[in-house]
């Protein structure tokens, strides 16, 4: 029963990830056309624009937060592996098991915080003093997203764990650049 709950979930989670990492690459575009986009507007109006020079800055956090869950998901997430090494079999997959769980456990936390945090920042009112004003509190919304959706690819992997599948396989620099 768990393997087809599973692998329904594990097809909407594909669809969410794929989603994260093709806005993440957007927010990417937009903060390297920046820079060039002021430029231009600075020589061909002689006016520059603080929109343009802040945008990139308080974008980054839409591109980092979001992403958090993603890597976990990929395996591609910085780790010191030392128990790995010289656990095998039951041993390593409670290790797994323990890790995946305490990571779930964290960005639960994490989230939960940061809508309170955001909440806090809404009820100040605070906007931006650029030419397109908008309320500050939308910067510190990707924070507490990221890690609910950090905390949903968390459970994809437990069940995955739970019932038995091995870790997926890392991919090689190639394959990520889609060379292969």
């Amino acid at each position: 029963m768990i393997t087809g709950f599973l692998a329904g979930y594990r097809r909407v989670n594909d669809a969410l990830a794929m989603a994260i990492v093709a806005i993440a690459g957007a927010i990417v575009a937009m903060i390297a056309v920046a820079p060039g986009l002021a430029a231009a507007l600075r020589l061909a109006t002689g006016h520059g624009s603080d929109f343009l020079a802040e945008m990139p800055p308080q974008l980054v956090p839409w591109i980092v937060f979001p992403m958090i869950g993603v890597l976990l998901r990929r395996e591609r997430h910085i780790t010191v592996d030392v128990l790995p090494h010289f656990l095998k079999g039951r041993a390593l997959m409670v290790l797994r098991i323990l890790v995946t769980a305490l990571s779930l456990a964290g960005c639960l936390v994490f989230a939960v915080y940061g809508v309170d945090t955001v909440g806090f920042f809404r009820r100040l009112g605070q906007t931006s003093t650029t030419e397109l004003e908008f309320p500050l509190w939308w910067l510190y919304v990707s924070y507490p997203v990221g890690f609910f959706m950090a905390a949903n690819f968390c459970v994809e992997m437990l069940l995955r764990q739970l019932a038995g599948e091995p870790p997926p396989r890392r991919e090689t620099p190639e394959e990520i650049g889609g060379l292969v």
